[in-house]
């Protein structure tokens, strides 16, 4: 018999998330239409806990829950429902977003360590994306006070949304921990912020979005290094050494006084031309084995990134030279001698959906080639190009980055290639990718 889910209020529950100070989140299922939802619930921390009473607690989490649903921004994660579970504690309920920054930048919990950096011209999109939002919580009278990576969601159509309002300041109410209580994360929070936190205004949160730029850029810290943006690449200009200036100076007054100011400079910055230009010379290769792994693995832990010869950040250590030929059926890699059908799906697909796209392409009545399935991670990350950590351009159109493999981690995520980033990962079977079928070129 199958055991019987676990519940909170309606709800059942499929999968931990995460814990944080005040709570726990969980991927839940609403009840009838089955649809997938973050689920927050009051679970303080035991340092919380000898921090402050029941009552402040609760009213902490009320206020979060409050606060969040009263906002009407498309760069702000929405909260859909608030109740209390059968123990009496409450919870809320949150649109179901299955990436953020801190996943894509691939950072851990010692945050100093590297982490993989974003194309500048997307660091542009999500960070004026992020401003944006910033400068309605503002003008709401919010200050967010814990802006970081993994408090910035991703969505499907690849817009960043702001979540976590559990350290907000709300129109100058807060909660009253100690003097020396730490609000905000590590590197991310300004020097007023750390020793006056409950004082602090809008210019705190454009600090810590000035943090999170210079980490999408470079990989790195502000305070890890000390060479200005200019020197460490070519492709910024002075401008953007000003704009870090301003934007990471200890002394509010000297900062951008707002959000909107800082998005308005933000959109006047300018990029030359990328470092490593299209080019028919051949990359440092890697021997092609006899053939790449074509059976779907479950592959976890540190033994998953031996197997498929990774980086700490799970990147390649070497890469596959590969020769992309133009084919009848597709695009063939005379390398591998595996045949990608180009384009991929219209639309990210689920897990279970993504295996209905395959059987479909097998099946059309049409269909020359019916040997069509899911590529293995391995396979996918021999199109990766060492220049630009990106797939073959005759292969894939823009905008699809988040690519199945068919290789499992667990019994509920599977292993996937960002294309635009090259890196392969992790992901819940219910999040959406896009599909890229592949065959062996003598399977056919």
């Amino acid at each position: 018999m199958s055991k019987t889910p676990q519940t909170v209020g309606r709800y059942s529950l499929l999968k931990r998330l995460g814990k944080g100070g005040m709570g726990i989140v969980f991927k839940a299922l609403t009840p009838v239409i089955e649809r997938v939802v973050a689920l927050k619930v009051l679970e303080p921390s035991e340092a919380m806990q000898i921090t402050m009473d029941a009552d402040q607690l609760e009213q902490i989490f009320l206020t979060e829950a409050k606060t969040q649903a009263s906002l009407h921004h498309p760069h702000i994660a929405s909260v859909w429902d608030f109740d209390r579970d059968q123990q009496g504690r409450p919870f809320f309920t949150m649109e179901y977003i299955c990436n953020n920054l801190g996943i894509m930048l691939g950072e851990r919990f010692e945050v100093e360590q590297p982490s993989r950096p974003i194309a500048a011209e997307k660091v542009l999109q999500y960070g004026v994306q992020m401003l944006d939002g910033l400068d309605y919580l503002h003008h709401r009278q919010i200050v967010h006070r814990d802006i970081k990576p993994h408090n910035i969601l991703v969505t499907d159509e690849d817009r960043v949304k702001i979540c976590d309002f559990g350290m907000a300041l709300v129109s100058g109410v807060s909660f009253a921990g100690p003097p020396n209580m730490q609000i905000g994360s590590p590197y991310y929070t300004p020097p007023e912020q750390q020793k006056n936190p409950h004082q602090v205004d809008h210019r705190a949160d454009c600090y810590s979005a000035a943090v999170l730029l210079y980490r999408m850029l470079t990989g790195s810290l502000p305070g890890m290094q000390s060479f200005p943006l200019s020197l460490i690449n070519p492709r910024y200009d002075e401008q953007w050494d000003q704009f870090f200036h301003i934007g990471l100076q200890w002394d509010p007054d000297k900062r951008f006084q707002s959000a909107a100011e800082m998005k308005e400079s933000l959109q006047n910055l300018s990029l030359h031309a990328p470092l490593c230009p299209v080019t028919t010379a051949p990359f440092p290769s890697l021997p092609v084995p006899e053939v790449l792994r074509d059976s779907p693995a479950n592959l976890c832990g540190a033994r998953a990134r031996r197997q498929l010869d990774l980086t700490e950040l799970n990147r390649p250590r070497r890469y596959i030279d590969s020769d992309f030929r133009e084919h009848q059926h597709g695009i063939f890699d005379q390398a591998t001698g595996l045949l990608w059908r180009p384009g991929g799906s219209d639309f990210p697909l689920s897990w279970k959906e993504a295996c209905h796209y395959i059987h479909q392409l097998n099946d059309h009545p049409e269909a020359a080639i019916r040997s069509w399935r899911l590529p293995t991670i391995s396979e996918l990350l021999s199109l990766l190009d060492e220049c630009y950590n990106q797939t073959a351009p005759e292969l894939f159109n823009p905008g699809k980055q988040w690519i199945w493999s068919s290789d499992a981690h667990g019994s509920q995520e599977r292993w996937f290639l960002n294309s635009d980033m090259g890196y392969a990962g992790i992901q819940d079977e219910d999040c959406p990718c896009y599909v890229f079928a592949v065959t062996t070129i003598d399977t056919w």
